[in-house]
């Protein structure tokens, strides 16, 4: 059964598209739209814990994100890192 995880991604709109980070992980796409964006972190994010699965290092993904081994067995997880954003005040 697939697991889930809820990530943070920051989308930024360029010139000719939409750059998209998961600072979480460090792992980074594009896309023409904002939709094809968030597919593309999708995938690229899919693929690295692939890879993080394949390359026996799940584990120093799963505690960069805050998560348990048995955390991440249970199912839809939701990291213990967040973002928030917060006003600053700026006398310049």
């Amino acid at each position: 059964m697939p697991k889930q995880i809820l990530l943070n991604v920051i989308v930024k709109e360029e010139d000719k598209g939409y750059s998209v980070i998961c600072q979480e992980l460090n792992v980074a796409s594009q896309g023409e739209t904002f939709e094809e964006a968030i597919s593309n972190i999708k995938e690229a994010v899919e693929l690295y814990i692939e890879s993080a699965e394949q390359l026996g290092i799940m584990d120093d993904v799963l505690e960069q994100l805050g998560i348990s081994r048995d955390e991440f067995k249970k199912g839809k997880i939701i990291p213990k890192v967040v973002t928030a954003n917060v006003p600053i005040e700026i006398s310049v």
